[in-house]
């Protein structure tokens, strides 16, 4: 009986070992397809977090574009504006000469007309004179050149004289005026 009894423990040990290890394998491969879920999981999730913030970044990219569009359309001709405004200049500095004889008048005239159509121009295409003489000093708009010592005609930090126009496309400066400011 010791022996039979021995032989019988021996097979249900046997037996106990092998179911757990079915048991074990069992356990492990559900083990291992969780881990693969969570690891499939974290990868989907990461690449939706990429996709994601790719989108953001092509929003961006586009909002960007646009915004660098409307500047280009709203400042188009800048550098034509910039570069003409010597030649305005000095169609002033003409118009400024006092003449006497008939000559003189005719040809002031259709310097005085080139002028007007030349300032008209630039006003159309959103080039506008700085308003400068008597205004408050500000220093976006205005270049002191010269300080002279505020009376009552003049208050502290107001423009006395304009020795040069300044220009501005729509909201930016072209070319500040030159002024003489009350100190």
């Amino acid at each position: 009986m010791d022996e039979a009894s021995e032989d019988k423990q021996s097979v249900d040990d046997s037996q106990q070992t092998s179911n757990d290890k079915e048991s074990a394998e069992d356990v492990k491969p559900q083990d291992s397809e969780a881990d693969k879920q969570n690891e499939l999981q974290a990868k989907l999730d990461d690449m939706e977090n990429k996709y994601l913030r790719a989108e953001a970044e092509i929003k961006n990219i586009q909002n960007h574009a646009r915004k660098d569009q409307a500047d280009l359309i709203k400042y188009d001709g800048q550098q034509l504006a910039h570069d003409i405004l010597p030649v305005v200049d000095n169609l002033q500095r003409a118009l400024s000469v006092e003449v006497t004889d008939e000559s003189g008048k005719q040809l002031k005239q259709g310097v005085q007309m080139v002028s007007e159509h030349l300032q008209k121009a630039l006003s159309d295409n959103g080039v506008e004179l700085i308003s400068a003489e008597g205004s408050q000093f500000d220093p976006k708009y205005h270049q002191a050149i010269q300080t002279v010592a505020a009376d009552d005609d003049h208050k502290a930090d107001t423009v006395v004289q304009v020795l040069q126009d300044g220009y501005k496309l729509k909201d930016r400066v072209l070319r500040p005026a030159m002024v003489v400011v009350a100190k």
